[in-house]
């Protein structure tokens, strides 16, 4: 069946759809709710980090200076624990000169005297280089014999013998001997 409209179209009235408009509204305000709530949430999530920077930047800035504190703690503990190192090397190795001195002169025979003393220390030696000159060869055997023996001496080197004329008009002999001792504790 067929519906004929008699009813001119320019007189027809529209109907109106006041639900549609309610709908239409109520959309839009979702959707600008929506919007709001989302721009509102990250600003306060943007406003909360800043706060929590500056907070960690503060702390930052209390710990930099306590790390500054440390730092230079540690460089002046390590410059007095050098300075304690030096301190006890000296402490420790203070008297080994004057203790080889003595055990050297214990050991030269007599007619026999330095020209120069040299010496290289290492960590429980010091090495001995001296030129020396004596009126025989028998002095220069006595010698080299007394460091064989000796249990603070080892190694004892003689170079070439020179002989030569003093102002006294004696024959005597000139020598380097290298020769190393064996660095002795204080007791």
């Amino acid at each position: 069946m067929t519906k004929i409209n008699l009813i001119p179209k320019e007189s027809i009235i529209k109907e109106e759809h006041p639900e549609l408009k309610i709908l239409a509204i109520g959309a839009a305000s979702l959707l600008v709710l929506g919007i709001t709530y989302t721009y509102v949430a990250k600003v306060t999530k943007r406003a909360a980090i800043k706060k929590e920077i500056r907070i960690v930047d503060n702390e930052l800035k209390k710990l930099q200076k306590t790390i500054d504190k440390i730092s230079a703690l540690k460089s002046q503990k390590d410059a007095l624990n050098a300075k304690k190192t030096a301190l006890e090397i000296l402490i420790k190795t203070r008297l080994v000169y004057p203790m080889m001195m003595e055990d050297l002169a214990k050991i030269l025979p007599k007619g026999l005297w330095l020209l120069n003393l040299n010496t290289t220390s290492k960590e429980n030696i010091t090495a001995l280089n001296f030129n020396a000159i004596a009126y025989n060869n028998y002095i220069i055997a006595d010698m080299l014999q007394a460091f064989e023996d000796s249990k603070l001496f080892r190694n004892p080197g003689i170079g070439a013998i020179t002989t030569s004329v003093n102002a006294d008009g004696d024959e005597v002999r000139q020598f380097p001997i290298t020769v190393d001792y064996i660095n002795q504790d204080w007791k």
